[in-house]
């Protein structure tokens, strides 16, 4: 069984994916590639793709190209819902609500005037 290189484009530069294998990891060292941790992928200038593939082809490893995805966004009926903006003010029963004072620029609870208790 042949084992499988995946081979991802992304911008300028591309990025192999592959099982842990010395011999593969020996190739990616001798082409001066380096390991990204976060994505488990050897990186390597977009320069470098012609050459990577036929070595790679050459030693009898399928090698798949990805092109580069671009971000999937949502139509605005998909968009999460906003949240409402509510007047907390409104009610006669709140006096105080946290936030930063605009005189001191402390955290704590401020009035209508944005001002703190020791402010005020």
């Amino acid at each position: 069984m042949q084992q499988t290189v995946n081979i991802r484009k992304e911008g300028n530069r591309i990025k192999l994916n592959f099982m842990y294998n010395t011999d593969l990891v020996d190739l990616m060292h001798m082409h001066n590639g380096y390991f990204f941790r976060k994505e488990k992928a050897w990186v390597f200038p977009l320069s470098k793709l012609e050459e990577l593939r036929d070595e790679l082809v050459k030693r009898m490893y399928n090698v798949h190209i990805v092109k580069e995805q671009g971000q999937a966004t949502l139509p605005k009926e998909q968009e999460a819902p906003r949240q409402a903006v509510t007047d907390v003010w409104k009610e006669d029963s709140v006096f105080l609500v946290a936030g930063h004072c605009k005189k001191c620029g402390n955290y704590g609870f401020c009035s209508k005037d944005g001002l703190c208790g020791r402010c005020m």
